[in-house]
């Protein structure tokens, strides 16, 4: 049965794959290739896309280490920069920080010199390892360094100082006595004794910081998940999102369309992906999108769950996003795309990018030195220049710490994304954009559905030039061969 199956599931893959060849010649399919084969062609592209020799020469080659070797010591070096901070001992935040810096420079290097025979699994350890050091990064040395304590942190002391004055309110309103004169109101204040660092002032009210690092349970919790999520310092009701009963059966199904997609794409060599027919490699590409698709909403619903699992909290659809809503795959800018990206690495580029550079142009490049107009542009500008360079960083990391792979290309792509949003933004200011604005918001439901559809066509075709940017140390490595082995369809099929 299984034989039969496996026979009719090749012959009907045969068919199709002889369907797109037949058609590749077809004018339309040359049009929407356009934009790819311009950037292909273009000198930027092969620069920034060149595998140097000396590249692999920094270090020696990948030495093959058994799946377990490789990533329970990387797991138990992330639990213990985690645990570090709930340890009483030792009290001096300068010896926690010496302890942390060979972990930190351990997590580096591992994936880097190292792998394992399944390698999705040395991929996902690279992406999790280069994770955690930019966290421990801000957590360790950033945060002490700035005294400016993460915003996770600030929200939820922000919101118990605003249930904490509520409570006074309601305690002294009760307390309020009347009397013939006039209305003599009592209130009674009670200070707590904590052992502070910091002190910041927010929405009018000083809320306390505590120690860098020393912290409790619900703070390890705080800032172990909060990165995660879109809207953070907040416990949801138990009548509100889901629990991680309910995020199984969706998980499973995102999952096995992943696995799925990697057994189709393992009949193909990475230079029979190359050398493919336009209509075939265009085909071929788009599963490759839903490959990172899919892969992504698994990833996001695998985190939602253990979120549940570990806190007993339920999942938030407000928070963790891609939860209910699905990607951007019809945004109508740069903008509008990278707003409605997944959140799962986002706050930690945004933490250690974004805002530092915020309020550095703040302080150091203010009206005074560049002049209203400059100022204001340095604020909108480089913050979302960091983000991006800080992505494209640890994307070319992982391609480096995989292949060996230059991650310029990696870089290039974000680059050029940063540069969409900035140029999205002035346009979305300017006089066109707020009269593109008026003239969608007071248009007929068809007007709108049609300025949409051309702005989802420009993004489309901005998409397919500058991807090429980004997929292609994947292509050239075939990525989806290598991580054929953890296919349970491939397994099945004998594949």
């Amino acid at each position: 049965m299984l034989s039969q199956v496996q026979d009719m599931l090749r012959q009907g893959a045969d068919n199709f794959m002889i369907f797109l060849r037949t058609h590749s010649d077809l004018p339309i399919a040359h049009i929407l290739a356009t934009p790819w084969r311009w950037t292909t062609s273009s000198a930027l592209y092969t620069v920034a896309t060149y595998s140097s020799p000396t590249s692999e020469q920094l270090f020696p080659p990948h030495k093959v280490v058994s799946d377990g070797l490789l990533n329970i010591p990387l797991i138990l070096a992330i639990v213990a920069l985690y645990r570090m901070f709930l340890w009483p001992f030792p009290r001096s935040g300068r010896v926690k920080q010496i302890l942390a810096f060979p972990l930190i420079v351990y997590l580096v290097i591992v994936p880097v010199l190292y792998t394992c025979p399944t390698v999705f699994f040395h991929f996902m350890m690279a992406v999790i390892a280069i994770w955690t050091v930019t966290r421990m990064i801000d957590l360790y040395y950033v945060q002490p360094w700035t005294g400016v304590p993460s915003r996770y942190y600030l929200a939820s002391q922000t919101a118990r100082a605003a249930a904490l004055s509520k409570k006074t309110h309601i305690s002294s309103f009760s307390s309020t006595k009347l009397t013939n004169g006039p209305i003599k109101t009592t209130t009674t204040t009670t200070t707590t004794s904590t052992t502070t660092t910091t002190t910041t002032t927010m929405n009018a009210s000083t809320i306390e910081t505590g120690d860098f690092f020393h912290w409790d349970n619900e703070r390890l919790q705080l800032e172990l998940w909060s990165p995660l999520r879109k809207q953070t310092g907040k416990k949801s009701s138990p009548s509100v999102g889901r629990s991680w009963i309910d995020l199984v059966p969706p998980f499973l199904v995102y999952y096995t369309i992943f696995d799925s997609i990697i057994y189709f794409l393992s009949f193909y060599t990475s230079e029979e992906v190359m050398s493919a027919p336009t209509f075939e490699y265009g085909f071929i590409i788009s599963v490759v999108c839903s490959y990172v698709y899919n892969n992504l909403r698994a990833s996001v619903f695998m985190n939602a769950i253990m979120y549940c699992a570990t806190t007993g909290n339920r999942a938030d659809p407000q928070e963790w996003t891609m939860l209910d809503t699905k990607l951007p795959l019809f945004a109508y800018s740069p903008t509008d795309f990278w707003i409605n990206w997944h959140t799962l690495f986002r706050y930690v580029w945004v933490d250690l990018g974004f805002n530092p550079v915020k309020r550095f142009c703040i302080k150091h490049l203010g009206p005074e030195r560049l002049g209203c107009r400059g100022s204001q542009w340095a604020r909108e500008i480089l913050p979302v220049y960091a983000v991006f360079f800080l992505s494209g960083a640890m994307h070319g990391y992982i391609v480096y710490a995989l292949w060996r792979q230059n991650g310029w290309g990696q870089m290039t792509y974000f680059m050029i994304q940063a540069t969409g949003v900035v140029v999205s933004k002035a346009i979305e200011r300017s006089f066109v954009g707020r009269a593109i604005q008026r003239a969608y918001e007071g248009g007929s439901p068809v007007r709108q559905h049609v300025m949409k559809g051309i702005g989802a066509s420009m993004m489309l075709v901005f998409h397919m030039a500058t991807a090429p940017f980004f997929i292609a140390a994947y292509e050239r490595q075939g990525m989806w061969l290598e991580v054929k082995g953890i296919s349970l369809t491939a397994r099945l099929f004998r594949k």
